[in-house]
């Protein structure tokens, strides 16, 4: 990433891993998927309509696994025989306990799926595992959804099992990210693409243009983590546009193995 464009990335401190014991992964509950529903999610996995999961939430529950919601905040026993935990639209922010928690999860050889709808309050937390969100959201020159700059399809894919299979996805209004460490980018914008920090949807002076990153995966400790900087492509109203399903599948694959 271009250096201009990194100075408007949100800043965040990482939390000192804490220790921990692994958990063997044939214990029950190892295919366990739970939703964060704690921190003021602005969208559903369990509510109809055009811009909530269920749509997703279903995919998960036919993949053969145990799926539910916890209102509750992240604490290890609350992650107690969690296989995979899906933060999806958070509007408050998670507190240095709760990122703790959530390291020390995916060390152990948990799986961490983060949807952005709002990227401040999980910047912190996707910091921690070498991915870094931005605060601005994301113009494009081409590729555009109903000629609007801010929806468009993603097609650079580097090739991983979350990438595989795909052609295209559309995203509606994404944020950008960037890795760093064991962490890295699998699918990105045009290098045409450009930050829209004043949010009028057209390029103006000043604003960086450049490729900027879609969505980020992290191998930490023994666990995965994916990022994915729209939520959009797994909300009922898009999860058909273009390969989105292909995409929603391939992370429950992937988590699976």
């Amino acid at each position: 990433m271009a250096a201009s464009a990194a100075l408007f990335f949100t800043a965040a401190l990482r939390s000192a891993p804490l220790s921990h014991a692994a958990r063997p992964d044939g214990e029950p509950g190892a295919r366990k998927t739970v939703f964060d529903l704690s921190h003021g999610e602005i969208f559903s996995p369990v509510k109809d309509g055009p811009l909530n999961y269920s749509s997703f939430y279903g995919m998960i529950k036919s993949s053969g696994q145990d799926v539910s919601v916890t209102y509750e905040k992240a604490t290890k026993p609350e992650l107690e025989g969690v296989k995979t935990y899906i933060i999806a639209g958070p509007s408050r922010s998670f507190s240095e306990q709760e990122q703790g928690v959530l390291r020390d999860f995916v060390k152990d050889g948990g799986n961490l799926l983060v949807l952005m709808h709002i990227s401040r309050p999980v910047a912190m937390l996707t910091e921690s595992f070498g991915i870094i969100v931005s605060n601005f959201v994301i113009s494009e020159a081409s590729d555009l959804i109903s000629n609007e700059s801010q929806d468009f399809y993603v097609s650079r894919f580097t090739a991983h099992p979350v990438t595989s299979g795909l052609k295209k996805i559309a995203v509606f209004g994404t944020w950008g990210l960037m890795a760093e460490g064991n962490a890295s980018v699998v699918a990105s914008t045009s290098g045409k693409s450009w930050a829209d920090i004043n949010r009028d949807r057209k390029f103006d002076s000043g604003e960086p243009v450049q490729q900027f990153g879609i969505i980020g995966i992290s191998g930490f400790g023994k666990g995965k983590v994916v990022v994915v900087a729209d939520d959009a492509p797994f909300a009922n109203k898009f999860i058909e546009e273009a390969d989105n399903r292909r995409l929603s599948e391939n992370i429950i694959k992937w988590f699976m193995r």
